[in-house]
């Protein structure tokens, strides 16, 4: 966010008076309710231990009697929904007019105040976050700021050093290639001649789940596919699949899934996390913290590399880091009484040191500058690599609406996806096939819409 400092200075010589900085009566008696999931709903009111780790993690009374300590007049009530019914659940709490704070919402636009002219009256804030929840909402060719991440959590990789050093395959640094990973996932598949066990080079990410999408969106920001042009509706957007840079990106995909284990091939019995029984070389995914304290909790922190994932190759983040991160957010509900407030919750969430460690005694990278340092400190060098893909993560980067891959706008675009990865991770059935399938399933949505 520090690349637009200037410019939000600026457009805040310009703002209309309606956006101009709020005044807020520390007499006044508010309450903020906050309904959502989240964190909150994972570490509950009174905290947690983390079974596999160990660690004590701190409840949400923790963070509201800090707020309390600054702003006794505003009293927070929190509301938490079970995951598996949470879009139905803030859906529902919004439209009732009961929320001031969608936790975790930035994805449901349509219930969301644009926070847009918030940045732009506060830009020293602004200048303190790492990203922010980008999203397209009505005219699809802007983007408007739907909420603020307190919590966010890039995809890196994690290299087992014992099976580099037994199959004699240096380890990388952060500026390795798409096909580098593919040429030492290849090397490391096999039997490993110190051990005699077979291992695996790699393991794409989630495969057993819908997430599996995100090992297309790695490999399409490395190469700038882009097969969406936005309009401003969406039977005005265009999506091209025929591009070579889309067939190379699922001939990568393919290659890259012979180099799994079967499991993982198959979407079944996937384990996530780092373990002592690791057979893979190279793995990918968020929660680079939670990983970290779970391997120093088995004594294994120092069997393990953590580094960026690989370059972008072309476009305009040439030289960043393929990547795609999770996050925890902060939303104002557009029909809030209390929207000055509740801006002012989230900043301090966001940005206040103490709420910042809270967010990483809770498992999580927080989203700014402060919360960098506190890292470093946790994790010693093991940091660098997700505050190096933090540090050059492009401007007003978005994971879910981009000109890459959009969950929301498109239909059948996303879910087919998912479908045809499936099948090509599988092996059941080829790069052209998958792409052929993506795409009628994709032109048929299209079609409906205009």
């Amino acid at each position: 966010m520090k690349k637009l400092l200037v410019v939000l200075l600026a457009l805040t010589m310009m703002l209309p008076a309606f956006v101009s900085a709020q005044t807020l009566d520390p007499n006044e008696k508010v309450t903020l309710n906050l309904f959502g999931t989240a964190n909150f709903v994972d570490v509950g009111p009174d905290g947690m231990m983390d079974l596999l780790s160990g660690v004590e993690m701190p409840g949400y009374n923790e963070l509201i009697a800090e707020w309390n300590k600054l702003h006794p007049n505003v009293e927070i009530v929190v509301k938490t929904c079970p995951w598996d019914s949470w879009i139905t659940s803030i859906q529902t709490a919004v439209l009732g007019g009961d929320v001031d704070i969608i936790l975790h919402g930035a994805t449901l636009t349509e219930l969301c105040e644009p926070l847009d002219p918030y940045l732009q009256r506060d830009p020293e804030y602004a200048a303190k976050l790492f990203a922010t929840e980008n999203k397209r909402f009505g005219d699809l060719s802007k983007t408007m700021v739907a909420g603020i991440q307190y919590v966010i959590e890039p995809s890196i990789a994690y290299l087992d050093n014992e099976i580099f050093e037994h199959y004699g395959v240096e380890i990388p640094d952060a500026s390795w290639t798409w096909d580098e990973l593919i040429e030492i996932a290849r090397k490391c598949t096999g039997t490993d001649p110190v051990t005699g066990k077979q291992t695996y080079g790699v393991q794409l990410c989630y495969t057993d789940t819908q997430n599996i999408f995100q090992n297309y969106y790695k490999l399409a920001m490395a190469y700038n596919v882009a097969p969406i042009t936005y309009g401003k509706t969406p039977a005005e957007s265009t999506i091209d699949f025929s591009s070579e840079k889309m067939l190379d990106v699922f001939k990568k995909l393919q290659a890259l899934s012979e180099c799994c284990a079967p499991n993982v091939r198959e979407g079944a019995y996937v384990v996530h996390d780092l373990t002592p029984e690791n057979d893979t070389a190279i793995r990918w995914r968020t929660l680079a913290y939670d990983q970290y304290r779970k391997i120093k909790a088995a004594g294994i922190e120092d069997r393990f590399t953590f580094i960026p994932l690989p370059v972008i190759e072309e476009g305009p983040a040439k030289g960043a880091h393929s990547t795609y991160f999770g996050s925890y957010n902060m939303a104002i509900s557009n029909n809030s009484k209390n929207k000055d407030w509740a801006w002012e919750f989230i900043k301090f969430v966001t940005t206040e040191p103490v709420a910042v460690e809270w967010t990483l005694a809770t498992g999580g990278i927080p989203n700014c500058e402060y919360g960098m340092e506190l890292l470093k400190e946790a994790m010693g060098d093991k940091a660098q690599a997700p505050i190096t893909v933090l540090e050059t993560l492009p401007e007003g980067f978005c994971n879910t609406t981009n000109e890459n891959y959009d969950n929301v706008n498109f239909g059948t675009f996303s879910t087919s996806l998912v479908t045809v990865l499936k099948d090509l991770v599988y092996g059941t059935t080829t790069p052209e096939e998958a792409i052929a399938a993506w795409k009628n399933a994709t032109d048929e949505y299209m079609a409906f819409l205009k």
